[in-house]
């Protein structure tokens, strides 16, 4: 009986020690001591302790007057004061839950951030959500916002774009054989041109670079053919086309530098790009 009691004894010794030990390697996790990421996932499904973004723009029921919006949102903060650095991630649907498009990892702007689509959208209802991001942890979405597209889609056709000029010049003309055609009037033919001009210039600026109209003779009437084009400190007036009154002919597109003098005007409100 008395060794059955030491026996009991001692097991029970040994077990508080053990618990002893176990507390004293133990380090309490407090709010101000967690990490910014957790392990397991919460039951929104998020791994990352910060708060969903708030929705800025486009706003609840916005009637957005185009294609290619910004979306803004205020940034999320971490739920314990713990520092990060975060990257924010958008998704746009179509407002019956179709995927339309999402960004790649947009990094954090100084209390809000933005992205611009890099597509255009057609008219009709939309909404989108965000959440922050740190690895491949991510934070809970926020909620959805409805939006509306008034804006008609643009006319640029979608990348990727090239950027050497001449090929600009080539992916306009293959994007838009209709405006080549032959036996048209000359108005026609001149609206066309003008057309394909313009596109020219913007598919220029969604790479960078600087193109115009040109101001026929200083203006006030725009060149048809010609566009200007400042590169290298000049600006070059550049032939698109020969003989593009000969409406008997399909039109035929060149890149064709002249001296550098030309009459600048930039394009007013240029088409969303869609690179």
């Amino acid at each position: 009986m008395f060794l059955r009691k030491v026996s009991a004894m001692g097991a029970a010794t040994a077990l508080m020690m053990a618990v002893g030990c176990s507390s004293d390697k133990a380090t309490p996790v407090s709010p101000s001591s967690a990490t910014v990421s957790e392990a397991g996932a919460a039951p929104d499904g998020s791994t990352l302790k910060v708060t969903a973004p708030g929705s800025v723009s486009p706003h609840s029921g916005e009637e957005v007057k185009t294609s290619a919006p910004v979306f803004s949102v205020n940034n999320s903060q971490p739920k314990f004061g713990v520092p990060a650095t975060l990257e924010y991630r958008f998704e746009v649907f179509t407002e019956a839950g179709q995927f339309v498009v999402n960004s790649l990892k947009i990094a954090s702007g100084n209390g809000a951030t933005s992205w611009q689509i890099p597509t255009s959208l057609n008219q009709g209802d939309y909404k989108w959500h965000a959440r922050a991001e740190m690895g491949a942890a991510h934070g809970p979405w926020s909620d959805f916002v409805s939006f509306k597209i008034t804006a008609p889609p643009s006319l640029l056709p979608p990348g990727p774009y090239p950027r050497d000029p001449t090929a600009i010049v080539n992916f306009v003309a293959a994007s838009y054989p209709d405006k080549l055609r032959a036996h048209v009037s000359l108005d026609t033919r001149k609206e066309n041109m003008g057309f394909l001009r313009d596109r020219i210039i913007e598919v220029a600026l969604c790479t960078g670079q600087v193109m115009g109209r040109n101001l026929k003779r200083g203006g006030p009437e725009f060149s048809f053919d010609f566009l200007a084009w400042k590169t290298g400190g000049k600006t070059w007036g550049v032939d698109l086309a020969s003989g593009y009154d000969a409406t008997d002919k399909p039109l035929r597109l060149h890149w064709s530098p002249h001296a550098p003098r030309a009459f600048f005007s930039a394009l007013p409100n240029p088409q969303p790009c869609r690179n």
